[in-house]
């Protein structure tokens, strides 16, 4: 089984896969090669006449949506000729239909994501969780949990109780605090429940944190963001003109091929 992974310093791992069809709709295959390589999420993509479709597993479970893997799958495709730069190319999910663009000339990509609707959220929901003392706001969408820090040093230090949040209901827990004077959105994403307690780079949260903060931040203009994990991930986040998506672009890494063997 050949591995294409993306391991730099910054930023969150990536490993994807190219299967044929029958690998593809192997869920226990695929949960054991994510097992295996044991990082965040693992890429799997399958070619059907000129369509690329993707699946993701953590090392515990298959999940719905992941933006650094896809924008890892995307690199890899452009790099090997399947897709071209600076056009529009549509990733497929189960669930969603993913457009992806690479700039030659920046070298970044931009990776459309659909945005969630806000739900009402009760704060015994969270209470227990995380220190509300730190807790300015919260909600939720149907992908994850969300609390607004009342400052960076405190986002910084937050803790989590992550047995708790690993029963909860939603994916993962988003903590954020966002700098107005300086329009920079700095957060953290806690996710037990996929098998590792905190995530390095989670593109997917501005699936949330864009309703979340809609109203208090332009979106219009190109925000930059820094997910303050340890190996720290940032970008620029914007909202989509009259569509109900929004566009993250980051740098990405150069990868490697590795062959692991699956039991």
């Amino acid at each position: 089984m050949s591995v294409f992974s993306q391991l730099d310093t910054l930023g969150n791992p990536a490993a994807v896969c190219f299967l044929n069809s029958n690998e593809f709709s192997d869920s226990i295959f695929l949960q054991k090669i994510a097992k295996k390589i044991n990082i965040s999420e693992v890429t799997f993509i399958h070619e059907v006449e000129d369509d690329f479709f993707l699946r993701w597993f953590s090392p515990l479970k298959e999940v719905d949506i992941c933006g650094h893997g896809t924008i890892a799958a995307f690199e890899l495709l452009t790099s090997k000729g399947f897709c071209s730069n600076d056009e529009w190319v549509v990733l497929k999910s189960k669930k969603y239909i993913l457009k992806l663009r690479r700039f030659s000339q920046k070298s970044t990509i931009v990776l459309q994501l659909p945005v969630f609707n806000l739900l009402e959220t009760e704060m015994s929901t969270l209470s227990e969780i995380i220190d509300f003392s730190f807790v300015k706001s919260f909600s939720s969408t149907k992908l994850d949990y969300i609390v607004e820090i009342d400052s960076l040093d405190k986002l910084r230090r937050v803790s989590i109780d992550f047995n708790l949040l690993a029963n909860m209901q939603r994916r993962g827990l988003i903590a954020c605090f966002a700098d107005f004077n300086s329009n920079k959105i700095y957060y953290r994403y806690f996710c037990p429940k996929l098998g590792f307690n905190e995530d390095f780079g989670t593109g997917s949260a501005f699936s949330t944190i864009y309703p979340f903060l809609s109203k208090r931040l332009d979106f219009s203009n190109k925000i930059s963001f820094s997910q303050e994990s340890l190996r720290k991930s940032e970008g620029f986040v914007t909202k989509i003109e009259n569509e109900d998506y929004i566009a993250i672009e980051t740098n990405v890494s150069p990868y490697t091929m590795k062959t692991i063997e699956i039991d």
